[in-house]
């Protein structure tokens, strides 16, 4: 076994596989109808082509209360801590541009590349590698620093995302969500492949620089934070008991907030620009302590010996984190696409998505599991590691 396949068996941490592995989870039945609709109805389901009926709005209810950006927020967190644990094996003697680091994330720009504009134009990767470049200078601070700073890039994002339509709400001013061009992106969408590649390569290069600029602060803020907190102790799972019950218990009271403003909305027929100002603020601030206490529960449960065992599928679907991911792309764009699947697109709200996300969890957790028990790596980590570390790495477990 080479050096560095050592330090990566004795490196693993099995509290950081059962957060990824819930988050990459968390995150399908979110982007699940960024998938099936207009990205409009991502964040205005009222814009939907397709009734809204009393089972989709119960469902976009629990949506935006349990799920909506409080895995994101988890996976951002690990993000950080990944970034650090691969800096690791920087030689300092190595100029830049050679360091296992900076290739890991220079592939990442390409793979987001293609991700974003060939698949799906919800792409996350390309916005992490990104941060992660500007992220990197921050691997030897300490944790204090870490999460001063991260909490202030934080919150200095999310209120700059926010105020423009927070201004406008305090102003008075109400506008009509623009939303004429649906109909043409969902005939687009469920016509031919080149008509669904064009409309997904439009749609992402729309939102591709609004995303990095825009998500950056709060996404670095992410990362230190995460870091900050490995560091701790805290994601590393050797943290006391009480301050995870802590952070559970905080986590609980953000979540009857967060439900009261989804409430809210939900009452109010999602006004606009409410909805994307004064209206997200409370899921927006407070995911941050619902992501730790979710986090917080996995480290109490994985520390007992049945609770192990009931997370080890967990486990294997966040070791393959970044498989799970594209496949979740190709299966949900193979059913929603026109030209390379079913082409359901338009078609389906939040209710009837439920089932096919399930679905999609149970065959990864089962797949991962499987995989893991014969291969040291998920397809796509191997791949990565491989381009990483400049050499061929071993897969089967021999």
């Amino acid at each position: 076994m080479t050096p560095a396949v050592q330090t990566h068996a004795r490196s693993r941490i099995q509290a950081l596989d059962h957060i990824r592995g819930l988050s990459i989870l968390g995150i399908l039945l979110v982007n699940a109808i960024a998938f099936a609709q207009p990205f409009d109805v991502y964040g205005l389901p009222s814009a939907s082509p397709v009734a809204l009926t009393h089972a989709d709005l119960a469902t976009w209810w629990v949506i935006e209360t349990f799920f909506k950006e409080k895995f994101i927020t988890c996976f951002t967190l690990l993000f950080g801590v990944s970034v650090y644990l691969v800096g690791r094996d920087n030689n300092p003697n190595d100029p830049v541009y050679r360091t296992p680091l900076f290739r890991r994330l220079a592939w990442l720009v390409l793979f987001g590349l293609v991700h974003g504009a060939l698949i799906w134009h919800g792409d996350i990767l390309l916005s992490y590698a990104v941060t992660g470049l500007v992220f990197w200078r921050w691997q030897a601070a300490s944790a204090r620093r870490l999460l001063l700073w991260g909490a202030g890039l934080f919150i200095l994002g999310t209120l700059t995302l926010l105020g423009g339509n927070i201004a406008e709400d305090l102003q008075g001013i109400v506008r009509a969500p623009n939303v004429a061009e649906v109909p043409a992106i969902v005939t687009h969408m469920r016509g031919s492949i080149w008509d669904s590649l064009g409309q997904n390569a439009t749609t992402w290069g729309q939102t591709i620089l609004p995303e990095l600029l825009g998500f950056m602060p709060t996404t670095l803020g992410l990362m230190m934070i995460g870091l900050g907190l490995f560091k701790s102790g805290v994601l590393a799972g050797t943290a006391k008991a009480r301050l995870y019950i802590a952070l559970m218990a905080a986590g609980a009271v953000s979540l009857v907030l967060i439900g009261w403003q989804a409430s809210v909305t939900l009452a109010e027929w999602f006004p606009f620009p409410k909805t994307f100002g004064l209206y997200g603020l409370a899921n927006s601030l407070l995911c941050l302590p619902v992501a730790l206490g979710y986090a917080s529960a996995l480290v109490l449960a994985g520390r007992t010996r049945i609770g192990a065992i009931c997370l080890y599928p967990l486990a294997c679907a966040g070791r393959m984190a970044f498989t799970n991911y594209l496949t979740q792309s190709l299966i949900m764009t193979g059913l929603f696409y026109g030209g390379r699947g079913l082409g359901l697109f338009g078609t389906m709200n939040h209710a009837a998505l439920v089932p096919i996300v399930v679905a999609v969890w149970a065959g990864q957790l089962v797949v991962s599991t499987i995989w893991m028990s014969l291969f040291r790596y998920g397809a796509f980590e191997w791949g990565w590691r491989c381009l990483t570390y400049a050499r061929w790495m071993p897969l089967t477990k021999t």
